[in-house]
Formats: structure tokens, sequence, C-alpha cells
């Protein structure tokens, strides 16, 4: 009988080969030894892998239902091990980050939850849009100090599923937000951990980063506004709130003290130019209609 491994990592995967060949890639050379994990990827689209992919190593399951939070249940319903790792098709874990994701959690009985660092990779040709994606993108170690973390690079104790349930299967976007946050209101503890880090692909284009924006929007109305029942005038109020300026926040960026100390000072008014501009079309687009499946 094949031993039970030590933690599962779940990879969510929507017409992104390419990338999951990178990211699996990645996880064959792992500090951490083969038979201490084990990898489920779960296909969230209608059609299958292609016929000449590299599956070693790897369980896929296929879920076209839903989101990448429906995908990333049917990874939990699959998995063996106790502890479970989530990161996405378009990240590359760094070799040790397995081992240092554990070696948190069992440093301390007490965390249930560690979110990882995430890396913005600017390509050698930089952008605007790169610049801004290295700045304003995954800020991690802030989302942990409001008691919440992106699936891009988290690692999570099975106790806390069976407390507070998986995934919010119907969100389109911001589940790992809903899911962490439960948790932390039940109690359970979640941190941070800098060495546990993987790697993403800057998006390159203003048009790229404005699909995410929408996409993220969405689910925010979902989250906030549909599954809440806010209707009407509070709604209003609502994306009132979320469209009022930032000019502390945006005066930080423009003078480096936001993730954007790298950059030269000619530099940063682009950033904080790109941040404005996302600002605004977030709440613009938590008023239209959500995006359809998986337009990003």
């Amino acid at each position: 009988m094949t031993a039970t491994p030590q933690v599962a990592v779940i990879i969510p995967t929507y017409r992104d080969w390419p990338g999951l060949a990178l990211c699996l890639d990645a996880l064959r050379r792992q500090t951490l030894p083969a038979e201490h994990f084990e990898i489920i990827v779960v296909n969230n689209d209608t059609a299958g892998a292609p016929p000449d992919f590299d599956l070693r190593g790897t369980t896929l399951l296929h879920e076209p239902r839903g989101y990448s939070y429906a995908a990333r249940n049917a990874g939990l319903a699959a998995a063996r091990a106790p502890l479970l790792a989530f990161t996405d098709a378009d990240c590359i874990p760094d070799p040790q980050w397995l081992q240092a994701g554990l070696a948190t959690l069992e440093g301390d009985d007490a965390i249930a939850l560690v979110a990882g660092h995430v890396r913005v990779l600017a390509p050698a040709r930089r952008s605007l849009a790169t610049d801004a994606e290295q700045a304003l993108a995954f800020r991690q170690q802030d989302h942990v100090r409001a008691g919440r973390a992106v699936t891009a690079n988290l690692f999570v104790r099975r106790r806390v599923i069976e407390k507070i349930g998986p995934f919010d299967a119907s969100l389109q976007s911001m589940g790992d937000f809903d899911f962490t946050g439960r948790a932390t209101a039940a109690g359970f503890t979640l941190v941070y951990a800098a060495e546990a880090a993987v790697a993403h692909p800057a998006r390159a284009t203003l048009s790229a980063l404005l699909r995410k924006n929408r996409r993220v929007a969405g689910g925010f109305r979902q989250h906030e506004f549909d599954h809440a029942g806010l209707r009407g005038l509070a709604r209003i109020l609502a994306v009132a709130r979320l469209a009022r300026p930032r000019p502390r926040y945006w005066w930080r960026l423009l003078l480096g003290l936001e993730k954007t100390e790298a950059l030269p000072p000619w530099r940063r008014p682009g950033v904080m130019a790109v941040h404005m501009l996302l600002h605004y079309h977030f709440a613009w687009s938590v008023l239209r209609r959500p995006p359809a499946k998986h337009a990003h």
C-alpha cells in the first residue's frame, strides 16, 4: 500500500498547458522528497489535456463546471494528505517552496494556514504594465495582516476545511479572500512565510491588467453585493465608497514608499497613473454585469 503523503499540491488550470508545464517542472525539483507530496491538477476547461502533455507523478482531474474554486474543491475531495498546498498553473514554485511551507506549519500546531510570498517576474523588456504589476500585484504580506491570502501560494491544514467547509464554488474571483477570511474569523491562525515563495510572470500589457481587474470586480460584486443581498441605494453607496480617491496611497507610490522604491523616480508617475486607472475602472466594473467564465 502506498504511504499517505504529507501534503497535496492542488493546481487548477484553464487552457494554460505551457504555464502548467513550467509549474510541474518546478515541483519535480522540490527539495522535499517526491514521496512526501502528491500533485493534483484539475482541468477547469471542457476540453481535455493535450495528448502529449507530460503528467508524470501527477493526478489529472476534470472539473469543467464553475470557476477555479470549483476546480480547487474537486482537488480537495481527491487529496489524501493531511496538509494542502495551493498554487496556480502560471506560478513557478521555488525549489524549497514545499519544505519551507511545511516547516512553518510543523513548527507550531496553532498555525493553521500559511501564506507564502508571490514574487512577480518582470520580462527583460519592461513596460509600464510590468512596472505596475511589480508594485501593485500579490501584496500577500499586507493581505495576511488583514486576515486573508491569495491561493497562488497558500498552505492549509485539513482541519480548516473540516470546520469551515471548502471554497465557495460559485465565485469567479475572490474566493481565496472569502475562504481565508472565513478561516480567520473562525479563529484559525494565518501567518506569512517569505521563505515559501513562488514566482508569477508579470502581465505585460495594460489590456491584460484591465481584464484581471474586471474579473476580480466580478468576484467582488458576487461576494459583497449579490451574496449579501445588497440592492438599490445601498449598492450605489457601496460603489461610491469604492470609487473614493486615495491620494495618500498615490503619493506614497510616487515617493517610492509602496514597492516602488526600486523604480527610478521618473517611472513612478506611470505606476501611480495605472493604479488610479485601475481604481476607478474597478468601481465601474462592479456596476457592470460580471464577465463571462474565465474572461482573463
